[in-house]
């Protein structure tokens, strides 16, 4: 059955726009570094045994160097599939240690220092509902139909399907999500599972709301991935591995989940190989391109080979300035002026940026799973089909190197 539904405001923003997104702190671009904190990747394929042997010797390393001071030494360790990585406090002579560890025993990938992250988003007056009608519809829409836009869609609605949403959490009581949000996990224990920025309940509310989401009836689980609007790369690969934990240890789940990550970092190793893992393991990953104008490739989640990575677009298909591009993209979404929940008085707001338009392609990966059922279970599956579906050739200055793809949900027809 197709619902008629009237797009009370879809304008869904918040990866990394010039005011929008987890800049972590990209040493190549001024992205500040966090003193002496340090993440390592193993290479695929060291053994548990191996990897165990690494971490007795890099705290045999750190005890002994004569200048560790006060560094804690090796800290958290992270497991998805065949990525391996732990974190550290490391003095210098250590990390050189390690570093030449790399060269020598060949289990080291990649030593990068941790990198703050924060989540920034652009506001916006006005209600100028819009991004539904987008995606389900082939025909551009105008200006002078912002507030009479209608969202066709099939009424199964992304049924029994789970987005994890690692943000800055959620306000799950909203009325508009009619209990379909739960909590799933904080990174942060020392401060309250509590959505205290207001970028993940605006992103959440896009992917599956009862007013603004793409798949109405999907339950969307809050993962707290940053404090306020700061993060680092470690909490986000512990925020995606206790995801994928969660995913894969929850019988049935696997295909029927999507993790939806409205965050950005310079291009970062350990992050991009996190994701790889989970989708080696059937996990579909939803990111976005990041707010800097520039090739996408240079950003990470959104260079990971097999992330599902969406820039933006306005009203009129025109990829804002500064949406990213490039061949990094897979798809682009509406994210300029989109109206989804807000954290406020249980009220609603517009942001913009590439961080709105990833909720949309997280929703209707959920829609499309619900939709036309197992044969979509596979991240390549379906990924395949949303390309398969998508409007071609109509996004205005999609950028060098970038598929002109714009999402599309096919009207609900099967």
């Amino acid at each position: 059955m197709l619902l008629n539904a009237k797009v009370i405001g879809v304008i869904i923003a918040a990866i990394v726009a010039p005011s929008l997104s987890v800049p972590f702190p990209q040493t190549q671009d001024g992205v500040k570094a966090i003193p002496e904190r340090w993440i390592i990747t193993l290479k695929p394929g060291v053994s548990r045994q191996k990897a165990t042997e690494h971490l007795d010797w890099a705290r045999y390393v750190h005890r002994r160097s004569v200048s560790r001071r006060q560094t804690a030494g090796v800290g958290r360790s992270f497991g998805i599939g065949n990525f391996q990585a732990y974190t550290g406090e490391f003095d210098g002579q250590t990390v050189a240690e390690i570093k030449a560890e790399k060269r020598v025993r060949r289990k080291v990938l990649a030593v990068e220092p941790d990198q703050e992250a924060s989540l920034v988003a652009l506001k916006e007056v006005g209600n100028q509902p819009w991004g539904l009608a987008s995606i389900s519809s082939r025909a551009p829409l105008s200006d002078q139909d912002l507030d009479r836009q209608k969202y066709i869609y099939d009424d199964s609605a992304g049924t029994g399907r789970f987005a994890y949403v690692l943000d800055s959490g959620i306000r799950i009581s909203h009325p508009d999500f009619k209990g379909r949000a739960v909590r799933g996990h904080n990174v942060w224990p020392e401060v309250p599972f509590d959505d205290d920025f207001g970028h993940g309940t605006h992103v959440a509310g896009t992917v599956a709301s009862s007013r603004f989401g793409v798949a109405k009836n999907a339950t969307i689980v809050d993962v707290k991935t940053t404090r306020g609007a700061y993060g680092t790369a470690a909490k986000i690969i512990e925020a995606l591995e206790w995801s994928v934990l969660n995913i894969t240890g929850t019988p049935g789940r696997v295909g029927k989940s999507v993790v939806s990550m409205s965050l950005a970092t310079a291009t970062y190793t350990a992050i991009n190989r996190a994701v790889d893992a989970a989708t080696e393991l059937g996990i579909f990953v939803v990111v976005g391109a990041g707010n800097d104008g520039f090739d996408a490739s240079a950003k990470s989640p959104a260079s990971a080979p097999t992330a599902f990575t969406v820039g933006a677009i306005g009203i009129n298909n025109i990829r804002p300035s500064w949406s990213n591009f490039g061949p990094s993209v897979d798809v682009f979404a509406p994210g300029l002026n989109v109206r989804s929940s807000s954290l406020y008085q249980d009220g609603t707001e517009l942001l913009s940026g590439t961080s709105m338009a990833t909720p949309h392609v997280s929703g209707l990966a959920l829609y499309l799973k619900a939709l036309e059922g197992a044969r979509l279970d596979s991240p390549a599956a379906i990924a395949g089909r949303m390309r398969e579906l998508a409007t071609r050739d109509v996004v205005v200055d999609a950028g060098t190197s970038s598929p002109n793809f714009l999402a599309y949900n096919g009207n609900g027809l099967r």
